[in-house]
């Protein structure tokens, strides 16, 4: 058994309880400025920006700069491999990492990470 969010979607991680999705890095890459303005700033005057480095997002070009990034956590023994995929809203997702927690008296749990941003 899987979760299924309330918009009918499965997660894919046999067992799961719980899913954190986080999103970073701007919605547009090539809006590269960095906000540089100091306490000198004139009341009322424009803020100053300079050009940060490119970010390009995972893979050089794809998800327009968005990094996802999912933990799941599930009850059970079995773990996901490192290296295993889901597919989530259309993006590919690699797990990067999984542990199981064994705790006195409580059912077995675990945590598994994945992310877009890999290559």
């Amino acid at each position: 058994m899987s979760l299924v969010s309330s918009q009918g979607q499965s997660i894919g991680v046999t067992g799961a309880t719980k899913i954190t999705i986080k999103k970073s890095r701007a919605s547009n890459p090539n809006d590269n400025r960095l906000d540089a303005s100091t306490l000198a700033l004139a009341h009322g005057a424009f803020r100053v920006y300079e050009a940060g480095l490119p970010d390009n997002g995972p893979n050089g070009s794809t998800n327009d700069g968005i990094t996802t990034t999912i933990a799941v956590d599930f009850k059970g023994n079995t773990k996901p491999v490192v290296g295993s995929t889901i597919i989530r809203s259309g993006v590919t997702l690699k797990c990067i990492d999984s542990e199981l927690t064994n705790d006195a008296g409580a059912l077995q749990m675990g945590t598994a990470n994945y992310t877009s941003d890999y290559t």
